[in-house]
């Protein structure tokens, strides 16, 4: 598994934990480095090419237009900054005292929503200038917990689709969607690492934030559909404000471009390891005393599937979270998903992998620990 970064003394990993900003996010194709490459090697008008790439995404994406940014969190930020500005420039570049001194500028986000999903959700809304509040409790929202929560100060709703939000008694988006229509407010959807990039626009969502490296498995990058010209005119002109601190370059812009409109054509990502790969892994597992396997589906509901391998310390000699310890200290380092580590299990998830290999490779590493105690 030698690369670049074992080059710089860095230690090679294989990741079967998902799609995450702390291991890198996703590899590109080669069709997308090459156009990366081409961008890179040349100048372009920055402003004009965040219209263009905008516009472009817009055709592919079906929506009336998209603002490229340098990741979903930065289009969760400037989606904020652009509602407390508007297209006033003067604002834009001294958001920190308009916020101070704007009242309206509260963004109603469910209790069970309000995450750290690497790092704080409110953070990102605050960067933008917004001050959260929460409806709803930690395991139960309603409705009308959150139209109590609304008042003449409130900016916006915001709804987090997302694994790590609390799934039970919750509203929907369709819900919170609804709520923001019925009261004549804009609401942004954190749809990060959703496959499908269509539905929570077509929903009525005024702006939906997405990865351009996650699902899509692009490069570093982020997008914000927007209902309408306007909206995405105000967000780009935070490029002038605190968007400079979060800017997406040239290569990434055109790279992203080249990546969604793949993913688009191609019907989403195709991982090269299959569910039926993961179920011959599972019989395997299986053999390893102490060890057990089962495909499940995502917490979230995509259509995505894993392999939850329970770990029980009596036969195995450590538990699942001993076992996670030690699988970062192999060389290369393995990545498992361990949410419910403390439960007792780590999750298999074949999106990342670059090959069979990786699974083979997983399971004689399970086997000699276990040997080794």
């Amino acid at each position: 598994m030698d690369n670049i970064y074992k080059q710089y003394g860095l230690s090679p990993v294989i990741n079967a934990d998902g799609r995450m900003t702390a291991l890198g996010v996703s590899t590109i194709s080669d069709d997308v480095a090459a156009v990366m490459k081409e961008a890179a090697q040349n100048y372009v008008v920055i402003d004009d090419l965040y219209r263009t790439v905008g516009a472009r995404l817009a055709e592919v994406l079906h929506c009336e237009d998209v603002c490229p940014t340098e990741s979903a969190s930065a289009g969760i930020a400037l989606a904020v900054a652009s509602l407390i500005c508007g297209n006033d420039i003067a604002k834009v570049k001294t958001l920190t005292q308009t916020a101070a001194k704007t009242s309206k500028r509260e963004v109603i986000l469910l209790r069970g929503q309000n995450i750290d999903f690497g790092a704080p959700i409110q953070l990102m809304i605050e960067t933008g200038g917004g001050k959260v509040v929460e409806a709803g409790f930690s395991n139960g929202s309603t409705a009308s917990d959150v139209e109590n929560a609304i008042n003449e100060n409130t900016l916006a709703l915001f709804f987090v689709k997302s694994h790590h939000c609390v799934q039970k008694n919750m509203l929907g988006p369709e819900e919170m969607i609804a709520i923001a229509k019925k009261n004549n407010l804009p609401i942004i959807v954190d749809a990060s690492a959703e496959e499908d990039l269509e539905r929570y626009y077509k929903m009525g969502a005024t702006f939906v934030c997405y990865s351009g490296a996650k699902a899509v498995s692009g490069c570093t990058s982020g997008f914000v559909e927007c209902q309408t010209h306007e909206y995405a005119e105000a967000m780009r002109l935070q490029y002038k404000g605190i968007g400079r601190v979060m800017k997406i370059g040239k290569e990434n812009c055109m790279g992203l471009l080249a990546a969604v409109t793949a993913y688009q054509k191609n019907g989403g990502y195709k991982p090269i390891v299959s569910t039926d790969d993961l179920k011959a892994f599972n019989e395997k597992i299986a053999k390893i005393p102490g060890l057990s396997a089962s495909i499940i589906q995502d917490e979230a509901g995509r259509q995505i599937f894993r392999s939850k391998i329970t770990v029980k310390k009596e036969e195995y000699g450590i538990d699942a979270v001993e076992l996670n310890k030690r699988l970062h200290e192999e060389n290369p380092k393995i990545y498992l998903r361990d949410h419910m580590a403390k439960q007792g299990s780590l999750a298999v998830d074949p999106r990342p992998l670059a090959s069979v290999k990786d699974l083979d490779e997983i399971l004689e590493v399970l086997k000699r620990i276990h040997e080794g105690r």
